[in-house]
């Protein structure tokens, strides 16, 4: 379980958490350009850290909507189980702790089936969040379709490692290996850099 601050870190390292909840407030416009960013930092993203960012700020919206629905209170449930399942290892292994193999691939394993499921969330509620707020509509939109994307890159990550048998997981796929200083990850595994800065 993560502290506040780290969660607070975690938020701020992935960006998009911010700027939902600035939308949220009124703070920012979801304009075309701002649309595109965040299309673009999401994808920028390995699957892990494209889960935990989706569902940070899948729960920003359903804290805001959770008594309008009963799904909105189910899609926070599970936003807070995904965060829960994932934040620690993922900032574990972000600052080099010795993590097993067996389950980093445990919890790899599990992600494309945890995209998928946010994403279905995510659109079953896009009625009422289209009645609440045209931008918090195209937000929830966004996040569904960087969701089912990154599905499908988990789902070749994990075919790839199952079809190589490899043993070094955590030095090949997904969770970020470098540093984890202030508000800059790199992550690895694309042969380019995909540094994320906050």
């Amino acid at each position: 379980m993560l502290s506040d601050k780290e969660l607070a870190r975690l938020t701020n390292t992935l960006e998009v958490p911010l700027i939902v909840q600035e939308i949220l407030n009124g703070e920012t416009m979801l304009s075309p350009d701002v649309q595109y960013s965040l299309h673009e930092i999401i994808s920028n993203y390995q699957p892990d850290a494209a889960l935990l960012c989706i569902a940070l700020s899948a729960r920003k919206i359903a804290s805001r909507y959770q008594n309008q629905s009963p799904n909105m209170a189910v899609m926070k449930i599970e936003c807070d189980r995904i965060i829960t399942d994932y934040a620690r290892i993922w900032m574990d292994h972000a600052t080099k702790q010795n993590l097993d193999d067996n389950l980093v691939l445990d919890t790899l394993e599990q992600i494309p089936e945890d995209l998928e499921a946010i994403a279905e969330l995510i659109e079953i509620n896009m009625a009422i969040l289209n009645i609440q707020s045209e931008d918090t509509a195209g937000l929830a939109e966004i996040l569904a379709v960087q969701a089912h994307a990154q599905a499908l890159i988990a789902d070749t990550f994990i075919d790839m490692i199952d079809q190589n048998n490899e043993p070094a997981i955590t030095e090949t796929i997904a969770l970020p290996v470098q540093a984890y200083n202030d508000n800059i990850i790199p992550f690895p595994g694309t042969g380019t850099d995909t540094s994320i800065s906050a």
